[in-house]
């Protein structure tokens, strides 16, 4: 005869099998609902341009759409905050550009640090062009060098301290033993008009976004960080052509999630990033700008950050970058 104590056990294991079937489920079922990818930097940078285009086949991998909100401001520091603070169930991701990683050593009070994610893939990047303005009266290396050794110092454009624009227009300072004062705009974009305005001398930006100035009046393309010339700037020399092989910096994305989000939602999500960036017509798309496809994923994508901020500390150590310079 059957205890009323073993009908108990029994109806508990079922009850018990019960919720982990409708668990299953419901993790089988993700996405249920549209993704946001949160970038933190205005409509049309890199990350911007990047994850939209990749949002198309995300949507199509993953069954729902990817919507982008961006969230620019505070040199990233606004957007990975609201990032860091978002449910860590599938529905919410951040593309993190390299200014966003240096954040996290420049700053001591910020309210995450990037143990508040789970990195998932890392996709690569540009190199950087040097954009000096001829508005500014800069129309070659020597008239840089000039306005670099003047009294003055030369003027640098970024979107803020310690963004690569400024960490590279620092280093890049301090290797022609010039003078430099850093001038610090809202976002890239606006960094762009000021040189294109005559208001500050140079500034680094993306190749791709180099390219796309190469013919403007008031712009000038002095040099590529890339260790050969770009076929997006074939006449552009690099800046180990010009004497400085020590400025090699690029930029490169890659996309985190709250910490916390389940195992089956970064792989699935990583998989889907992974066909997008491979996807001949992404190919197609940034491969004549420059991209450079470099592909990380899970624990190498992770030993990945941690390495580039031990060089970004040692960068902020070498040239005593604070946030009040």
């Amino acid at each position: 005869m059957i205890s009323r104590r073993e009908v108990l056990i029994g109806a508990g294991a079922v009850g018990s099998a019960a919720m982990l079937s409708r668990v299953a489920k419901a993790q089988a079922k993700w996405p249920a609902r549209p993704i946001t990818i949160t970038i933190a930097n205005a409509p049309g940078g890199d990350d911007d341009t990047l994850s939209r285009f990749l949002a198309e086949t995300l949507t199509s991998e993953l069954g729902q759409a990817v919507v982008i909100e961006n969230r620019g401001g505070g040199s990233t520091t606004i957007g990975v905050t609201a990032a860091s603070s978002a449910k860590p169930d599938g529905y919410n991701f951040l593309c993190l550009p390299t200014s966003g990683l240096v954040q996290t050593v420049l700053r001591d009070k910020l309210p995450y640090t990037l143990d508040s994610f789970t990195p998932i893939v890392g996709i690569g990047g540009y190199p950087l062009a040097l954009l000096a303005s001829k508005k500014a009266g800069i129309n070659t290396i020597d008239d840089l060098m000039a306005a670099g050794h003047s009294p003055e110092g030369v003027t640098f454009a970024s979107a803020g301290v310690g963004t690569i624009a400024h960490l590279t227009g620092t280093a890049f300072i301090k290797e022609a033993k010039g003078k430099g004062i850093n001038v610090s705009y809202k976002n890239n974009p606006d960094g762009i008009q000021g040189i294109a305005g005559g208001f500050t001398q140079m500034m680094f930006v993306s190749a791709r976004e180099g390219a796309i100035l190469k013919d403007d009046e008031n712009v000038k393309v002095l040099a590529v960080t890339s260790a050969a010339r770009t076929s997006n700037l074939p006449d552009v020399p690099t800046t180990t052509e010009i004497g400085y092989p020590q400025i090699d910096g690029r930029v490169w994305y890659g996309y985190l999630a709250p910490a916390g989000v389940p195992e089956e939602v970064v792989a699935r999500f990583a998989a889907a990033v992974v066909k997008g960036v491979q996807d001949p017509k992404f190919q197609d798309r940034f491969g004549p700008l420059s991209f450079h496809t470099d592909l990380k994923t899970g624990e190498e994508f992770t030993a990945f950050l941690r390495s580039e901020q031990d060089r970004f500390r040692k960068i902020i150590t070498e040239n005593d970058i604070k946030l009040n310079n």
